[in-house]
């Protein structure tokens, strides 16, 4: 029987590949609430409240246990909250191809941030499926990311691969901190950081009451069924795994994204090339999984 508190590492690396393959299609509901009138910083609020408010049951329940990691718990939900909101923002402003790959630089930094502060080892099988990853960036974005041109949402997604990269090592630094402590403080933090991102920009108007009803089950829907345990088996999995190998692992995500955001968004058809860079970013993904060796 599988031990959830210490699982192999092959199942581990397995739910985050298909969890952040199921993060590809984070666009399309995104998108769709923007179609039916939701500004961009309240689609972050709207899918993630919702959440927060389920797993704050669990949190404040066992506020005493949480409370001796608290300051690290809400650290980590800055980073990761404010991640979320990047990205998801970057989605909404930019292209969906563009912006994953920009965020899909974060192997870099965790791989560099686990080297010199979890004394993670960089073995050869490491270094090549970096390589390989990096050269699937390069093709997918050699051609331009399609016709929609550089904007603000690009900044936020190559913003967004930093934040989770230094907040999934602290995940991994600070193991002992309660998961739902950690994820209680994402989901608050990714809602409160797109309304601050927001105030500065000045660019979202706050939805009506009639709008609210009517997006309100929608938003609810997509909070609890892809972004609560899309997050959890996420959260999880880096209690075990090197950041490194997480952000190879997550690569999923971009294959699943430029796929589907290739064939239903009109200015974002793929061509050979980037099929080609798709490729050899899933085949990293395989190299990490088969060959990097397992933490202590």
């Amino acid at each position: 029987m599988m031990n959830f508190r210490k699982p192999t590492d092959a199942f581990a690396s397995t739910a985050v590949l298909i969890a952040a393959a199921i993060w590809g299609l984070y666009w399309v509901p995104l998108r769709y609430l923007e179609s039916i009138g939701v500004a961009e910083a309240w689609t972050v609020v709207l899918i993630n409240l919702p959440a927060a408010a389920i797993i704050s049951i669990t949190f404040f329940a066992k506020f005493r246990i949480h409370r001796p990691r608290l300051t690290r718990a809400v650290a980590i939900g800055i980073l990761m909250g404010f991640t979320v909101a990047f990205f998801t923002m970057g989605l909404v402003y930019s292209s969906v191809i563009r912006v994953t790959l920009l965020f899909y630089l974060t192997p870099i930094w965790s791989t560099l941030i686990g080297m010199y502060w979890l004394n993670e080892p960089t073995t050869k099988s490491r270094w090549l499926a970096i390589c390989i990853g990096l050269l699937g960036l390069t093709l997918l974005i050699s051609q331009g990311g399609g016709q929609i041109p550089l904007n603000i949402g690009d900044v936020y997604g190559f913003i967004a691969g930093i934040t989770w990269a230094v907040g999934g090592s602290m995940v991994k630094r600070y193991d002992k901190v309660p998961m739902n402590s950690l994820l209680f403080f994402q989901l608050l933090f990714a809602a409160l950081a797109a309304l601050f991102l927001d105030l500065i920009s000045g660019r979202s108007p706050t939805p009506s009451l009639s709008l609210l009803v009517e997006v309100v089950p929608i938003s609810i829907a997509i909070s609890l069924l892809i972004i609560l345990p899309c997050m959890l088996i996420i959260f999880w999995a880096q209690k075990f795994l090197y950041p490194g190998r997480v952000g190879l692992l997550m690569m999923s995500e971009v294959m699943v994204a430029t796929l589907t955001a290739s064939l239903f968004l009109p200015n974002e058809v793929m061509g050979f090339i980037e099929w080609l860079g798709a490729v050899f970013i899933i085949g990293a993904c395989f190299v990490e999984i088969i060959a990097s060796p397992s933490p202590d």
